[in-house]
């Protein structure tokens, strides 16, 4: 007759019998609880009452929360965004177009966040027009959000000189608001945001979308590389892979198609 093993010789064998046979493979890990920063950019990412919401916010915390973590996203002006998480103060940023320049501090994802349409627009009885060259424009003034990227269109003629009149603004409200007041004529814009706010201001036919649009550009999370996220840039991928598979993607984009 055997004796019985001890307490904890058989608790380490019971242990190494379940991790041989994978049976603890379905515990998750402890969920990690990451910061993100965005800037306001409705219907992306906005403030809903004081909680953030958007089609690009229900898009990474479903993804994330697939992995077992948790997101609490700061909304912020977009320069502000950008720094803290160059600096490693939050863990991502979103929504961000791929650039050289950004790609020295930032880890992006591989899976596309949200498709955006960059469109020009003007005043509703604005006599310009465009047919897709824009040195044909360069006579006008251009307003733009501070630091945020319009795809590499509309960046490199600003950047080259191509459009040599550009007027800043801290956020995409006040950026409308000088269209509306006349301080330039021109406003390149993520069709979805330029629509939401003209709602919100009432403006809707105050202003008109010139055609045909300038890009169709995809954005993307973008973790930091002041540490290494290359897990958390994983865990994302596959979490919106599972999404788009699942029908799940396509849900959150209708529910904010409106």
């Amino acid at each position: 007759m055997s004796r019985p093993l001890p307490s904890r010789l058989l608790s380490s064998t019971l242990i190494g019998t379940l991790l041989a046979g994978g049976l603890f493979a379905a515990v998750p890990a402890a969920a990690d609880q990451l910061r993100m920063v965005a800037l306001s950019f409705p219907p992306l990412i906005y403030d809903d009452g004081g909680k953030p919401a958007g089609i690009a916010y229900d898009i990474v915390t479903e993804a994330m929360k697939s992995a077992g973590h948790s997101v609490t996203v700061e909304i912020m002006p977009w320069a502000r965004a950008l720094e803290t998480v160059r600096s490693g103060e939050a863990d991502a940023v979103f929504t961000a177009y791929r650039t050289p320049e950004r790609e020295q501090f930032l880890n992006y994802s591989t899976q596309v966040l949200v498709p955006q349409v960059v469109s020009l627009f003007v005043a509703k009885d604005s006599p310009l027009g465009f047919d897709g060259d824009l040195a044909k424009l360069s006579g006008h003034r251009f307003g733009v959000v501070n630091q945020i990227s319009y795809g590499p269109i509309v960046d490199e003629a600003i950047k080259g000189g191509v459009l040599p009149a550009v007027e800043k603004s801290n956020d995409s409200d006040s950026n409308l608001k000088k269209l509306l007041s006349g301080r330039f004529e021109v406003m390149p814009s993520n069709r979805y945001v330029a629509q939401y706010f003209l709602k919100q201001a009432g403006a809707l036919d105050k202003v008109k979308e010139l055609t045909p649009a300038v890009q169709d550009i995809p954005s993307y999370i973008a973790f930091t590389k002041a540490r290494d996220t290359t897990r958390l840039r994983e865990d994302f991928d596959a979490g919106v892979a599972a999404m788009k598979a699942s029908g799940a993607y396509q849900q959150v984009l209708d529910k904010y198609a409106r």
